[in-house]
């Protein structure tokens, strides 16, 4: 089961691949670690994937997050505003927990640096039933390849 997630988080990685350009960072907060996310040239889905550490005692690990965020613009470049996603996370512990993720926050770029202020709650529903609601994080970024783009 483990390698068939890992297959779907490649999938993902891939598919977004030729339609968005990329950032990579550091998230801190509830799960702090590292963040690579796709914004979508076309004003599609933005992906995001978050390899962590986290913190919350009931699901203490590494985790592996891969969500795909909806953008709505706040400005008129397009450089800053808030979205809203849904994926799922794995964590790998003592046991390994597997769960879904909501997301919400505000996304800012300011030339090839991105600032991401988010809140990550996530559900475990297999090898335990809890809510973590602790993970709210800060995460900046740095893009790279191609032109900087708006995503509205």
């Amino acid at each position: 089961m483990k390698s068939g997630l890992f297959l779907l988080f490649f999938m993902f990685l891939l598919c977004g691949s030729s339609s968005a350009q990329w950032s990579i960072g550091a998230r801190f907060g509830g799960a702090s670690g590292v963040s690579l996310k796709s914004y979508s040239k076309t004003g599609g889905l933005n992906f995001e994937f978050i390899a962590a550490r986290d913190f919350d005692d009931e699901v203490e690990g590494f985790s592996l997050t891969v969500l795909g965020q909806k953008f709505g613009a706040l400005s008129e470049s397009g450089k800053l505003g808030a979205f809203i996603g849904l994926g799922e996370t794995m964590v790998f512990g003592d046991d390994f927990l597997l769960g879904v993720s909501g997301s919400i926050g505000f996304d800012w770029r300011i030339g090839r640096i991105g600032l991401q202020l988010d809140w990550l709650p996530t559900w475990i529903f297999v090898n335990k039933s809890y809510f973590s609601p602790i993970n709210a994080g800060v995460t900046v970024r740095w893009m790279f390849g191609g032109p900087i783009r708006s995503t509205n």
